[in-house]
Formats: structure tokens, C-alpha cells, sequence
């Protein structure tokens, strides 16, 4: 892309400026630094969705240690393909990939019908059919202009508020609401704006990672850390392809809601691409969208080979970026290696997973609000009709009104298809793009 075309592209940003661009490569101990930060926002959720698969099935130490092992060596290598590319598949952006806990159902659901390698069999078969029907994804992007981007963003930093305060308040841990926890979440959040506002250039850009290490050494100051797990975990581990058996077929209609849940994935990767494209100043290509989502589908069946489960983007790759001013593809792809090793070296992996979720939840709360006031500021710059006006408004309510459903409420509809109904971010996305298409332009 001319220099010209960047910059013309780059106006449309909004205040999301940056200080190291896509292509900037800030020397060894900065991308070093600011990888480790964008990784540590993100690596919770990407251990947390294992976890909880394993103790729903009640799963066995080594099987665990497998899972996660296998969700990790998935998740950097394809953050690095995601970063980098490899051939036609990547966006090339920075982005990093993680655990999508929209599969934990589909996953606990055929391990216990037919067994934990027949759910691994129905992930890869996903992943390979996600890998194929990305050129047709691909050329999604004409469907998402600027309100339909923006509502997209809005819903996906409005929608996992649920999980940053989950994970903010420790919730289903004994830390749940004490005072202790509150207090932490809450130092992180003003620990985070002090840095902001009264740092400049590395120092800002490195906030999010100064927050945690801080947040780290008080939680540990409180005794709230045990580094006796440090000690028990290994040195090394090699993952060893299909950990729970061969290929098992795991029966029709557990491949076609594996499926459905990758076309899930499918429609948030194509918003979030298209998000992260217009923040790092490129254009919303339909090559990009293609490679991230191919990128979904080769992770998905890698991490599936060594026992991980299915992978996607992950959104805070926004907040990170407009917050820290890092959009660096060079950054992240090293954020991708780290993780890596982390699989590779478990007390490394270890020694992060200690960080206690008060501290993480507090920095998620932020991202999650940085996420949507990007989506804010897309849609006041491109709001200017009553149209633009009911597909935004449409979109939070069925969006965000399926988020803050009570348990139970959508029974009547079937297994298959609630896993797609009941994922608010995604029908709101859906019912944008539909709305976009259908609704005259002209009133």
C-alpha cells in the first residue's frame, strides 16, 4: 500500500493514534516487552477455557496438563501466522489467538456421549471446514461499513463486560466479593489511569504490563500467591500428538454443531478483523478477512491435534492496541513465541497462571471499555440518518439483550442452533449485517 493511501486510510481512525505502527519493529527488549503485555491480558482466558473442560469431565492431571499444552502450542503458533502470515493464511495484523468458550459445550457434551478423541476428531473436522469456506467469508467485508463495524465493536466490548467482572469479582473462587479482591480490581483500574495520564512514550506504552507486575508483587504482599505450584510443575514438556487416542468419528450431528459454532467464530473474526484493520490505519480488505479466518481454522485444528481446543481472535486485541498506542504485527508475533514457550517450559506458563484474577479482571474491565468506546467513537462519526440509528439500536437490543438473559430462556430452541442464538455478540453482528442489507438508504 502507497504511503499516500495509508495515510488517507489512517484519518479514519479515530483517536486511536499510534506509536508504533503495523510494520514497526521497536528493536529486541521493546517487541520483547510489549509482547509479553499483550499476551498477559489475553492468557487467562486462553488457560481458563481448558480448565473448565477439564473440570466438567472431571479429568484426570496428566489429561489436563495435555489439554492445556495443546490449546497453548495452537495458540502461538497461530498468533504467529496470524501476525506474519504463511502464504494466503493470517491477516497479518496484530492479533492474537485464543480459546473461543463458545465450544466448551459442544466438547463436554461429545466427550461424555462418545469420548474426549471423538470431540478432538469434530474440532479438527471444523477447523478444516472453517480453513475452506474462508475465500467465501472472505468476501464478508463489503457488508460491514463503518456503522455496522462500529455496532460490531460496540457489542464485543459491551458483551465480555459479563466476563471482566466475573473474572474482576473471582467469581466461583473463595475469593469471590471479599473486600480484598474488590480492592485490587479496583487498583488496577486506577493504577492503569495514573500511568496514562502522567507517562509519556515506553512508559505509557507499557501500562498495562507495569499495572500487573505491580498487582502481581501486592497480591503476593497479601499471601494471595503460592509459588509452591511453581515449584511442582515441569521443566520442559514435549506435546505429543492425539494425547486421548486416533481419529474417532464422533457422529453427524456433533460435527454439524461444531460447525455451527465455528461459523460463530467465523462472523466475530470477520468484525474484529475488519476493526483492528481500521485502527492500525490499512484498508478493510477482503484478503485480510480470508487469512484470519483460514488462520482460525488451521489453529483450531492444530490445537485439536495436541488435545487444545478450538481457537478465534480475541477481541481485547482492540483495547490493548488503542490503549498502549502499540500496533506493531512484529509485537504480537512475538507474543505468539512466548506463548510457545510457555507450553514448552510449564513453570514459565506457571508462574503466569499465579497472577490472581482480581488483578486480571480489573485490566480486562478497562480493555473491555477501551473496546467499546473505539465502537463509540466509529459509530458518532458515521451516525447521520434514522437508518444508521435503528440498525444500531436494533442490534445493542437483540445483542445485548440476549447477553443479559436469565438461564432457561431460550430452552425451546434447539441444541444445535442455541449455540448460535444464545451468543448475544454474534446475532447482533448478524442482525447489523442483515439490517445494512435490507433497510433503504434512502427514507
Amino acid at each position: 500500500m502507497s504511503d499516500q493511501a495509508s495515510a488517507v486510510h489512517g484519518s479514519d481512525r479515530g483517536f486511536a493514534k499510534l506509536d508504533l505502527e503495523l510494520n514497526d519493529y521497536p528493536g529486541p527488549l521493546k517487541t520483547s516487552l510489549f509482547g509479553i503485555q499483550h499476551v498477559l491480558v489475553m492468557f487467562t482466558a486462553m488457560v481458563g477455557g481448558p480448565l473448565i473442560v477439564a473440570r466438567l469431565l472431571n479429568l484426570p492431571d496428566e489429561t489436563r496438563i495435555a489439554m492445556l499444552s495443546g490449546t497453548m502450542i495452537g495458540c502461538g503458533v497461530a498468533t504467529m501466522i496470524s501476525a506474519l502470515g504463511l502464504g494466503f493464511i493470517g491477516p497479518r495484523l496484530p492479533i492474537v489467538m485464543g480459546v473461543f468458550y463458545i465450544f466448551i459445550g459442544p466438547i463436554v457434551a461429545i466427550s461424555k456421549e462418545v469420548s474426549l478423541a471423538a470431540a478432538m476428531t469434530a474440532l479438527i473436522i471444523g477447523g478444516l471446514v472453517q480453513f475452506a469456506w474462508s475465500p467465501l467469508i472472505g468476501k464478508l467485508h463489503r457488508f460491514f461499513p463503518p456503522i455496522v463495524t462500529g455496532t460490531t465493536i460496540l457489542l464485543i466490548g459491551t458483551g465480555l463486560m459479563k466476563i471482566g467482572i466475573n473474572v474482576a469479582s473471582g467469581f466461583g473462587t473463595p475469593a469471590f466479593a471479599k473486600p480484598l479482591t474488590i480492592g485490587l480490581a479496583a487498583l488496577m483500574i486506577l493504577l492503569i489511569l495514573v500511568i496514562t495520564r502522567f507517562s509519556k512514550g515506553f512508559i505509557r506504552a507499557l501500562s498495562l504490563f507495569i499495572t500487573m507486575v505491580i498487582g502481581y508483587v501486592v497480591a503476593a504482599a497479601f499471601g494471595l500467591i503460592d509459588m509452591g505450584t511453581v515449584a511442582k510443575a515441569d521443566w520442559v514438556t514435549v506435546p505429543s500428538p492425539f494425547p486421548y487416542g486416533g481419529l474417532q468419528w464422533p457422529g453427524l450431528i456433533a460435527v454439524i454443531t461444531v460447525v455451527v459454532c465455528f461459523f460463530a467464530t467465523a462472523v466475530e473474526t470477520t468484525g474484529h478483523t475488519l476493526a483492528v484493520s481500521r485502527i492500525v490505519g490499512v484498508p478493510q480488505e477482503g484478503w485480510r478477512i480470508r487469512g484470519a479466518v483460514a488462520n482460525d481454522g488451521i489453529g483450531s485444528a492444530l490445537s485439536a491435534l495436541f488435545g487444545g481446543m478450538a481457537l478465534t481472535s480475541y477481541s481485547q486485541n482492540i483495547g490493548v492496541i488503542s490503549l498502549t498506542g502499540v500496533g506493531s504485527r512484529f509485537v504480537v508475533a512475538f507474543g505468539g513465541a512466548f506463548l510457545i514457550v510457555m507450553a514448552l517450559v510449564p513453570k514459565v506458563g506457571a508462574i503466569i497462571a499465579l497472577m490472581p484474577n482480581a488483578v486480571l479482571g480489573g485490566v480486562l474491565l478497562f480493555m473491555f471499555g477501551m473496546v467499546a468506546s473505539v465502537g463509540i467513537d466509529i459509530i458518532g462519526r458515521n451516525l447521520t440518518s434514522r437508518r444508521d440509528a435503528v440498525i444500531v439500536a436494533a442490534s445493542l437490543a437483540v445483542g445485548l439483550g440476549i447477553q443479559a438473559a436469565p438461564p432457561g430462556a431460550f430452552e425451546a430452541i434447539p441444541q444445535a442452533l442455541r449455540i448460535l442464538v444464545t451468543d448475544g455478540i454474534v446475532m447482533g453482528i448478524l442482525l447489523a449485517m442483515l439490517l445494512n442489507l435490507v433497510w433503504p438508504k434512502e427514507e
